[in-house]
């Protein structure tokens, strides 16, 4: 009898710590939002395939479930619905939260993108070489940092081969650098979402639209444009973040985990996957006959040169905040290598 009672009570310790991994499996969801539709490049080759192995690494413990276009929140609210908890995860733009990233603003500026994944990489190391930079992410614990391969200049009805041709377009500018870029470039900008760009050249409101060519495909500019001049001018920023409470009440093996796949992993796959998407979406914009114009050495020279006085000035704002913003951009160009 008394061995009987020893056998049942170890299956029910058995049974009970079965049932406890079942529950957790079921319960353990981290919930990730995006702005972008399901088929966007980053949930199909990145966010799911690393949700996938979490899952793996894990023992089926976690579950990340997507809530992509805005399910849980306007595009706009996603950073702060992560910081808040309303979501454990998410995917968005620093752009929407204008002035609380003022150190990552620095790969905003013009020419600051050799290439997708080299610019991740360069985000992810500023991050962990400079405290004030860290300190943008203080309220959230900080998965990934990537960006757009650099954005070019598409056009309407006449092509651009040089800084003159620029002068008194009217384009669609994409951040408040590109915005200052244009400016001095003697362009017009014209301040609209992407998503309002189709309409926009299709009537003549503007003459042409910055962009990636994975932008112009997805949103089908280049059903409208003719001409691309390739100059790598721009990006714009990108992040995931997760809820720190969240990540702190996780046990400690699947914060490992986490912490194994994310970072400069995470960041670097984003980077690699956007940079994949240039070939296709370019060679679907030659098959339409667009006309792909580059500048010379010395053009370049003369219209990166025009948007230095930008750095100096991003320098300033940062130093008029106490911010370290000088070491900030020497660590990013080491880091991209460019001068």
């Amino acid at each position: 009898m008394k061995m009987r009672r020893m056998v049942w009570a170890c299956l029910a310790v058995w049974l009970a710590s079965t049932a406890w991994v079942s529950t957790g499996t079921a319960a353990e969801t981290l919930r990730f939002a995006t702005g972008f539709s399901p088929m966007h490049t980053m949930q199909v080759k990145v966010f799911e395939p690393w949700a996938k192995k979490i899952s793996e690494m894990t023992g089926g413990r976690i579950e990340v479930k997507m809530f992509p276009a805005g399910a849980l929140g306007k595009p706009a609210t996603l950073y702060e619905l992560a910081e808040k908890g309303i979501a454990d995860i998410a995917y968005t733009l620093h752009d929407y939260t204008p002035g609380r990233f003022p150190m990552t603003e620095v790969f905003a500026l013009p020419y600051m993108t050799p290439g997708a994944e080299k610019t991740a990489a360069a985000m992810w190391n500023t991050y962990e070489q400079s405290a004030d930079f860290r300190k943008e992410y203080g309220q959230v614990k900080l998965l990934a940092l990537f960006c757009h391969p650099g954005g070019d200049f598409h056009t309407t009805r006449r092509p651009i081969r040089s800084l003159d041709d620029l002068k008194g377009l009217k384009i669609r500018t994409a951040s408040p650098y590109v915005t200052q870029a244009l400016k001095i470039y003697g362009a017009i900008p014209i301040a609209m979402p992407i998503t309002e760009a189709y309409s926009a050249l299709e009537r003549g409101v503007v003459d042409g639209t910055v962009a990636p060519w994975e932008g112009l495909g997805v949103f089908k500019l280049d059903d409208l444009t003719r001409f691309a001049l390739e100059i790598d001018f721009y990006t714009m920023t990108m992040m995931v973040v997760m809820n720190q409470r969240k990540y702190d009440a996780l046990p400690a093996d699947i914060r490992k985990a986490i912490d194994e796949t994310t970072g400069l992993t995470m960041s670097l796959a984003a980077g690699k996957a956007y940079d994949e998407t240039d070939e296709p979406y370019k060679s679907r914009a030659l098959g339409k006959g667009i006309q792909i114009n580059t500048l010379s050495d010395e053009e370049m020279g003369r219209l990166k040169g025009l948007t230095h006085p930008l750095r100096k000035e991003w320098v300033e704002k940062g130093a008029a905040k106490n911010l370290d913003a000088q070491a900030v951009l020497q660590t990013a160009l080491r880091l991209l290598e460019m001068n």
